[in-house]
């Protein structure tokens, strides 16, 4: 019988490692991650789709104002073509007819984004108090 250097028996009858126990663990771990993670629950936002009856002010006869951005970002307002920087002074002349209109910014889904914000952030400096966003195609 042959003594390696460190004083073991280099015979590898002995050798085997038992991996029960190790599998034990790993599946007790697996079945602990599966039974946490199904009980997370997650937070949503409730999002209230438009309906076509009317909620509130029904019997007011305001007509909306309706501002359109098109697809090479220039802007219309009733009928005829604005500066964007002229949004909140076109606005503020309807405004003296309606001081309760609301504004509808119909948006082409190729125009930018700044010509949006731009456009709704000067509809609220103009004092609209309600101002809608609508998608719109040709």
């Amino acid at each position: 019988m042959k003594k390696s250097r460190r004083g073991f028996n280099s015979d590898t009858e002995n050798n085997k490692v038992d991996m029960t126990s190790m599998l034990d663990i790993i599946f007790i771990l697996l079945l602990f991650f599966i039974v946490t993670t199904s009980f997370i629950k997650t937070d949503s936002l409730e999002v209230s789709q438009p309906t076509t009856h009317c909620e509130k002010n029904c019997d007011s006869q305001s007509q909306p104002l309706i501002l359109t951005i098109d697809a090479q970002n220039q802007v219309s307002f009733n009928e005829r073509i604005i500066d964007v920087e002229a949004i909140q002074a076109n606005l503020e002349s309807q405004l003296v007819n309606d001081i309760q209109a609301p504004l509808i910014v119909r948006v082409h889904a190729d125009a930018h984004n700044v010509t949006m914000v731009s456009a709704v952030d000067q509809a609220n400096k103009a004092g609209i108090s309600s101002v809608s966003v609508a998608p719109w195609q040709d």
